[in-house]
């Protein structure tokens, strides 16, 4: 009669091989018998049986380490396991699950209960039918304990790296930095641990690629890994239609050199798909040599650190939103009053001691408690939201805009002498009344500014309050000579 199925017992307790092969074997199966643990790895690696019963507690070596061996061999990662134990220790079964063994029962077991697990872990045997008989055809006869020792060597040497690695990257997490700050301390992480010339994030949502140069490359190098960085990403629900508008920061742009007449080093790549609550948010891509050992060590290192970089950049995204929230106005999203007064703070003091020059508009909507009693709040707010977007277009990058309060806006312009202050505002003055804003169902409302301008340094001024009241006097008299005009005060 043929075998049910070939079954290794890997146990020190004689009376409970005993009991237990019994079993076995009255149920068909035929088995083979390990009395350690290092007798147990070498009859799996030579005789390739079926399935392993293995006791956690052997000599030797213990059951957890024979099952984490032959879980990370490719010749016997197949192989169903199923770890004994004497006592209902909630650690056992944790070590035994991390492991990687595919069932666990306590010793004292009802016959049909281990039968039961065997034939449910053997009648899946198809599904690894084809990498069992690979396994069989390239198994060693002449597996010796020494053979065992270097095999278990060389995984606790790898899981030492790898947990290394973990560690690394893991403590990233801990230093609360911006988005950017952190990308770059996770591409410095990487290029410690193997060689790259570039890498390339893509988050899909917002549209953004960040590129990074692990060494001194060209632009050209950099380009060709931001093509395939998001080629990377139509993988991964991107349609990639028009990359055009996908917005694009060279993190460390120092690092770009001029391209040599040197033929540009052929590449190879390797990416990640960064997942956050079950969905793709984007694609970590590296680029470095076309060698054997970056196309190893490349894609298992990304794969390997795939989870804590996903966490870490979503905590430095958090990060990053909670500091916006905290300066920002949150009806107009510009910087809100207490930020205003940083920002102030800092221009005033530069100002001061580089005796450099800067300017100072106050805003007021002219109006506004008419507007919002005539159409109500809901119009005004959205006209205030407008107003915000519609003053910054007419300002520098480097210019400061911040709601001051209510209907009032504050505006500091770095290296802006006064004649230059007061022709911003008397554009931000025509670009305001030419505006239509809306209002409902429909129809739009014109809508003035009256401004107050001044410029630091000035002799009567001696702290920074007194810019502020010198930008208010010149706004109450744009308000007195009929609104909607600009005024000054040198």
């Amino acid at each position: 009669m043929a075998k049910k199925g070939h079954v290794l017992l890997a146990d020190d307790n004689k009376l409970v091989v005993k009991v237990t092969g019994s079993i076995l074997e009255q149920a068909g199966y035929e088995v083979d018998v390990a009395w350690d643990g290092l007798e147990a790895a070498a009859k799996a690696f030579s005789l390739m049986p079926d399935l392993l019963v293995l006791d956690i507690e052997m000599p030797k070596i213990k059951g957890y380490q024979v099952c984490r061996l032959l879980k990370e061999d490719p010749l016997t990662s197949w192989m169903p396991i199923i770890m004994l134990t004497g006592r209902e220790h909630q650690s056992d079964m944790f070590w035994g699950i991390k492991a990687g063994a595919d069932a666990y029962i306590t010793k004292g077991f009802q016959p049909e209960h281990l039968l039961e697990k065997v034939e449910e872990l053997l009648s899946g045997a198809e599904e690894y039918r084809e990498k069992k008989e690979l396994s069989r055809k390239r198994r060693r006869k002449d597996v010796t304990e020494a053979y065992i020792i270097d095999k278990i060597t060389d995984l606790l040497d790898r899981k030492l790296f790898e947990t290394t690695i973990l560690n690394d990257i893991a403590s990233l997490s801990g230093s609360m930095q911006d988005f950017t700050e952190t990308l770059i301390s996770v591409f410095e992480s990487l290029g410690k641990i193997f060689n790259y010339y570039a890498g390339g994030l893509f988050l899909l949502e917002e549209n953004e690629l960040y590129l990074y140069a692990n060494k001194p490359v060209s632009r050209e190098l950099i380009e060709e890994t931001a093509e395939e960085t998001l080629h990377a990403a139509t993988g991964y629900a991107w349609s990639g239609e028009d990359s055009s508008l996908v917005e694009r920061m060279i993190l460390n742009e120092e690092s770009l050199v001029e391209p040599t007449p040197e033929k540009r080093p052929e590449q190879s790549f390797a990416h990640i798909p960064l997942t956050s609550r079950k969905k793709v948010i984007g694609v970590l891509l590296v680029g470095g040599p076309a060698t054997p050992a970056f196309r190893r060590d490349a894609p298992s290192i990304l794969n390997l650190v795939r989870n804590e970089l996903t966490m870490i950049l979503d905590n430095a995204r958090l990060y990053e939103d909670a500091k916006r929230m905290a300066i920002t106005d949150g009806l107009t999203r510009i910087y809100n009053h207490r930020f205003f007064q940083e920002l102030f703070e800092k221009e005033y003091k530069r100002a001061v001691r580089y005796n450099s020059t800067f300017s100072l508009i106050m805003m007021d909507i002219d109006f506004f408690k008419r507007l919002n009693d005539t159409h109500g709040h809901l119009y005004g707010d959205e006209i205030l939201r407008e107003m915000a977007a519609l003053v910054k277009g007419c300002l520098r990058t480097m210019d400061i805009l911040a709601r001051y309060g209510g209907e009032e806006f504050a505006i500091l312009l770095p290296e802006t002498d006064l004649e230059d202050a007061v022709l911003t505002a008397e554009r931000i003055r025509m670009a305001v009344e030419n505006h239509d804003f809306p209002l409902s169902r429909g129809q739009r409302v014109t809508v003035t500014v009256s401004q107050g301008v001044t410029t630091f340094p000035a002799p009567d001024v001696q702290q920074r309050s007194d810019i502020v009241a010198k930008a208010d006097a010149a706004l109450y008299e744009a308000k007195e000579a009929g609104r909607n005009c600009v005024r000054f005060r040198s």
